[in-house]
């Protein structure tokens, strides 16, 4: 009895084989003659393009109309069990693919070869970055986040969609993409995004190389919401990637990929078939270790085959912390030699945790912010290494760089209006930067919102990375009278001054008191001795300087005799010494007979001349030429007169206002009515209109040149001039750099 019941067993597990069919319990318990079929395995003859196997349980048929349909219909007391599975040519298909109704099974697909089980299959791969992130030859190979067109370069003004590297733009009103390049992954790394919050000078974002501008209320929707999305960080950008090298686009379409954090820094994924090399990652602060699945290191994609049944896989990134060696080594790498900004000190590295203490914490804190000294130091920075088996300690000597050397010749000048037309010429080229003006009260209160505004946001941080010496100019005033004949208010007046020093990070003060009367000579010598000692106590680094007007009226009412000893420079103010008579309103040299006598104008002021004027100063009042700082003019002064037809007669000159320096480069030299000429003899220029009505006396190229050789060849302190504003050109500026050799 149990030999017929085995062989029974036997004969039921052989019919199971040959009807390719696996069965479970029956799905109704109380029919024992109903079986669920669980898996059907169907072989199809690709070259016949028919069926090949039979199962007692289901009759299979292909069809070919216009694409393939298998169809698999069941026996009488047969039925499809919940998780059924099918199998063509030993090629697992998702159930996905096909349909069940009630005993009924349809397969459709468009190719024969889809079943083939030695074809290569298409594998969905996911990379599991782990920390690291792509490069750009990788993450190219995925879409990217958005695709855009931007149209032009350094529109600042809106109505394109621009990438801009011109810092004259603030772009306030702009949403704004800073991007800089990252020679790692070569591609351009976004350091900082703002939605239409402020102006890029008041954005304390380091360096950055170009900015991706669309103007807030840009027309084109798709553009705008996209661009939107990113700079209010509701997607979060990492790389950007231009089909153009920008060295060189100047204008026309350049297409932009934007590349997000989950695309670059997380996951990715790819399809591949063929055996491919895997991509390399980077991890800051690591060293790839490998790809891994499971637990077994991959190098390459091996390539797999539909029989594998392997759709999709997961390869992992592994990591692995660097040594001391390979810390010290990033560290000397990342200490510069020399140090003339704020500078990275890391706290943490590859599994390290990094203390740092400084030698000089006014110089460079143990955060690495640098605040630069008035002259040149070493500063010792200390790493103590913590590791998780020991602890060690490296130190790094930098040379600190220090402010601008105000050896002679000084390159200085007063900025009045356009403060946000400053560029890095202007830094460049000058050594003391006259900032005007801060006010004072009769009390002597200083008060100036808008200038210390100015002052903050367009000159200070600049300076500092430059090392400019920023100079509190105060005044002109009509309370200086007031101010200087009370003791009480002179010393409050003095001790606003020094605060406001030390608040804003001021250089120093100009008093620039231009109109003291002879009843107040001493008055300004108690001024001064009460501002420089004060100033001086509270760094004697910090400069005290005043304006004076050159010729021989002014310097008498300064009592420079006395008052000398606490002024570190003299800005004498020569230009607008005289605005009538035809006279020149800066000349280097005297000049006593009309340069153009036809229409009487082209002579000097009585000892209103630069050489004459120091030679005041230096012969009557004992002021060194090393203090004094000449002035030159930015601007013309125009006069004019009339002609009289009937008498056949000219009125006098007399003054007719200022002309800006690019006002007579714009609309004066090019202009037929009207000649320049150039005073060899008092070493300026000037220009008359044909009828001989208008005069213009001004400073040029050749006549700051000029200047700049005197001063270097009498041994003066510097030059400076009245001011910035007034020559939006910089054709002058570039002169007083040539000319002063800086």
């Amino acid at each position: 009895m149990k030999k017929l019941l085995f062989l029974f067993s036997i004969i039921a597990y052989l019919s199971m084989l040959i009807g390719c069919e696996s069965t479970d319990e029956p799905e109704d318990p109380n029919d024992p003659t109903t079986y669920t079929l669980d898996e059907a395995r169907v072989t199809i003859d690709l070259e016949l393009e028919r069926v090949s196997s039979e199962s007692i349980y289901f009759d299979a048929l292909l069809i070919d109309n216009n694409g393939f349909e298998l169809t698999l219909d069941l026996v009488e007391d047969t039925i499809f069990g919940q998780n059924f599975k099918l199998y063509i040519n030993g090629i697992f298909i998702d159930n996905k693919m096909y349909e069940i109704a009630n005993d009924h099974l349809t397969y459709t697909f468009e190719d024969i070869n889809d079943i083939d089980p030695n074809r290569i299959a298409a594998v969905d791969v996911t990379f599991n970055l782990n920390g690291g992130m792509l490069v750009r030859s990788d993450f190219e190979q995925v879409d990217p986040d958005s695709q855009l067109t931007i149209t032009s370069k350094n529109d600042g003004y809106g109505s394109t969609f621009s990438i801009i590297d011109d810092t004259r733009f603030l772009l306030t009103y702009f949403h704004k993409i800073f991007i800089k390049y990252n020679e790692t992954f070569d591609a351009y790394e976004v350091i900082h995004v703002d939605p239409v919050t402020t102006s890029t000078s008041q954005l304390d974002i380091g360096e950055y190389d170009y900015v991706i501008a669309l103007e807030q209320y840009f027309e084109d929707e798709d553009i705008l919401n996209t661009i939107s999305a990113y700079t209010n960080e509701e997607k979060i950008l990492k790389f950007i990637i231009f089909d153009q090298d920008l060295s060189t686009y100047e204008d026309g379409p350049l297409i932009v990929s934007f590349y997000t954090e989950d695309i670059v820094g997380q996951t990715f994924h790819q399809i591949l078939t063929e055996t491919t090399s895997l991509p390399i990652p980077i991890r800051e602060e690591y060293v790839f270790a490998g790809w891994y699945l499971n637990d077994e290191q991959v190098i390459d994609f091996p390539g797999y085959k539909i029989i594998d049944g392997i759709n999709e896989l997961t390869y992992e990134a592994r990591w692995e912390g660097y040594h001391m060696s390979d810390l010290t080594s990033y560290l000397n790498d990342l200490i510069p030699d020399e140090v003339y900004d704020d500078i990275k000190l890391p706290t943490a590295y590859s599994g390290f945790s990094i203390v740092w203490s400084s030698s000089h914490e006014d110089v460079i804190t143990s955060s690495g912010m640098f605040i630069r000294p008035y002259s040149p130091q070493t500063v010792t920075l200390t790493a103590e290494i913590t590791s998780s088996v020991d602890t060690q300690t490296k130190t790094f000597d930098v040379a600190v760089i220090g402010y601008k050397s105000l050896d002679k010749p000084i390159a200085s000048s007063y900025i009045y209006r356009d403060f946000n037309q400053v560029d890095d010429n202007f830094f460049e080229t000058l050594d003391i930067i006259n900032t005007a003006f801060i006010l004072g009260n009769s009390n002597g209160d200083l008060y100036g919102t808008g200038y210390l505004s100015n002052v903050a946001t367009y000159i200070m941080s600049e300076a500092k990375k430059h090392g400019n010496w920023v100079i509190m100019s105060v005044g002109p005033s009509t309370e200086w009278s007031a101010i200087a004949a009370s003791p009480s208010k002179v010393q409050h007046f003095a001790n606003q001054i020094v605060d406001y020093i030390n608040q804003y990070e001021f250089d120093g003060v100009d008093i620039d008191w231009e109109t003291p009367t002879s009843s107040e000579t001493k008055l300004f010598t108690a001024l001064m001795k009460v501002v420089y000692e004060k100033v001086k106590e509270n760094n004697p680094n910090h400069l005290v300087t005043t304006a004076i007007t050159g010729g021989q009226w002014q310097p008498p009412k300064y009592d420079l005799i006395y008052s000398n000893q606490y002024l570190d420079y003299i800005n004498l103010m020569t230009y607008g010494l005289t605005s009538g008579s035809g006279q020149y309103q800066n000349p280097l040299y005297k000049q006593t007979a009309y340069h153009n006598p036809t229409f009487l104008v082209g002579r000097s002021l009585t000892t209103a001349s630069i050489d004459e004027s120091v030679k005041i100063l230096r012969d009557t009042y004992q002021v060194s030429y090393d203090k004094i700082i000449v002035g030159v003019a930015f601007y013309g002064i125009k006069q004019t007169r009339t002609y009289n037809d009937s008498t056949q007669s000219y009125t006098t000159w007399s003054n007719a206002g200022s002309v800006y320096y690019h006002e007579i480069y714009h609309n004066y030299l090019n202009n037929e009515q009207y000649t320049e000429y150039y005073d060899q003899g008092a070493g300026v220029p000037y220009m008359v209109n044909d009828s001989g009505t208008v005069f213009i006396s001004y400073d040029n190229q050749k006549s700051i040149l000029e200047k700049s050789r005197y001063i270097i060849n009498q041994e003066l302190g510097g030059m400076m001039f009245w001011e910035y504003g007034t020559d939006t050109t910089g054709i002058l500026l570039q002169a007083l750099r040539t000319g002063l050799m800086k």
